[in-house]
């Protein structure tokens, strides 16, 4: 039972302090015991596994008002947003997004975009060269901003997308932390005056657009939201994918750790770069092998107990991302770099340890609901880096990354020529 203040400690070691801070309590690395910890001045528990999962997920014993820490949450997500919300509120505000993000209709939309953006980085890389991360980013934000319906220029997009990219890069971190929240003011008034824009008819958004419905966006009591809380959520649909681009950067590490499956992936694509199932399963695997979330806090709403543990009302709930998606007590030959494990998985959502991007019911709960939209945007690249004449970069410096720092990747952004 380990009782010291670990915040600090989180600061330093980032993705491996769920880790550390089990070898520290003197538990084993591939047990799932709840170690006790202090965590900004209160009592905590880290927890990991399914049933860690599917208790940090149940919302009639877990609450997110107050448990993230204000310099992670401030430029992460927003004031206002739905990642704090709990009970009424928050089922409203996320059947609203999700109504959005996780739309088949909508997704299928997203692919066509999506594709169009990676043709057209692609084309940059003939006979010149890039990097996978700064390149996909920009791809990826200018498919979102248009499957969002923003009535803006490409190069308005972009100028939004790199403050996007910048926020992701420095959040977090207590050296560059103010340039996340410099950020954050500055999308912030673009997006809430964006919104106020489409309420007072300045600016025409197309109906049924997903601009159009953060224009409109209510709470319980069915009055308008704020237009900086709605510019916030409009935001919360398409920074994330954005986002995706580190994962993109950590899929072309991998491709060049595993050639045979650029072969494999190559020839199940030939020119599509959208539904290739050796695609989808090779980055199911970079998101369950690759740091994104290190791990997110809950409180818990009642006396109750994890694992054998007992969790006060008001404390902390750690959940391990990192442990629980590596955990050999969940996935057979957890160490390996293997795609193979989701090919025959007809919805990877359904297996409750699978929590890149968080877990649970995506209506009910806090799942991330633009998961589909990873998840192309994702398969999308790792087609794109597979087609003939992609050179990856395989330099010591594109393949490796800093596991104590967050949000972490190659610093290169992994170079790329073709």
């Amino acid at each position: 039972m380990l009782r010291l203040e670990q915040m600090v400690n989180f600061v330093r070691d980032g993705y491996l302090f769920a880790s550390r801070t089990r070898s520290r309590a003197g538990v084993a690395p591939d047990s799932h015991e709840p170690v006790a910890l202090r965590m900004m001045g209160s009592r905590a528990v880290l927890v990991r596994g399914e049933e860690g999962v599917r208790a940090f997920y149940d919302t009639d014993r877990m609450q997110r008002d107050g448990a993230m820490p204000a310099f992670i949450r401030g430029p992460l997500f927003g004031p206002g947003a739905v990642h704090g919300l709990d009970g009424e509120e928050h089922a409203v505000r996320k059947n609203a997004l999700a109504d959005m993000a996780y739309d088949d209709d909508r997704v299928e939309s997203f692919k066509t975009l999506v594709a169009e953006e990676l043709e057209t980085i692609l084309a940059g890389w003939r006979g010149g060269s890039g990097t996978v991360h700064e390149d996909t980013a920009l791809a990826y934000g200018r498919a979102a901003l248009r499957w969002a319906g923003l009535p803006i220029s490409t190069k308005e997009m972009d100028r939004q997308i790199r403050r996007m990219h910048r926020l992701l890069d420095n959040f977090g971190q207590p050296s560059r932390n103010v340039i996340g929240w410099i950020e954050r003011y500055r999308l912030d008034k673009w997006a809430g005056q964006l919104i106020t824009d489409v309420r007072s008819g300045k600016v025409q958004a197309e109906p049924d657009s997903v601009l159009s419905h953060m224009a409109d966006l209510r709470g319980p009591d069915g009055e308008l939201v704020d237009a900086r809380t709605a510019g916030v959520e409009l935001q919360n649909l398409t920074r994330p994918t954005v986002a995706v681009a580190r994962f993109a950067a950590f899929a072309a590490t991998a491709l060049v750790d595993h050639p045979e499956w650029v072969a494999r992936i190559r020839t199940a694509a030939g020119e599509n770069l959208i539904d290739v199932p050796e695609a989808t399963a090779f980055a199911q695997e970079v998101r369950r092998t690759y740091p994104f979330v290190p791990m997110l806090p809950a409180k818990a709403k009642e006396d109750t107990e994890i694992s054998g543990c007992p969790v006060k009302k008001g404390q902390r709930v750690l959940l391990d991302f990192v442990g629980t998606l590596t955990s050999p007590k969940e996935w057979e030959d957890a160490g390996s770099f293997n795609p193979e494990r989701f090919l025959e998985v007809d919805d990877a959502e359904d297996l409750v340890a699978f929590i890149p991007q968080g877990g649970g019911d995506v209506r009910a709960g806090h799942r991330c609901p633009g998961e589909k939209i990873a998840v192309t945007a994702l398969s999308a690249a790792v087609a794109a880096l597979c087609r003939p004449g992609v050179h990856i970069s395989g330099e010591t410096e594109d393949r490796t990354f800093p596991w104590t720092q967050m949000l972490t990747r190659p610093s290169t952004g992994v170079r790329v020529s073709a």
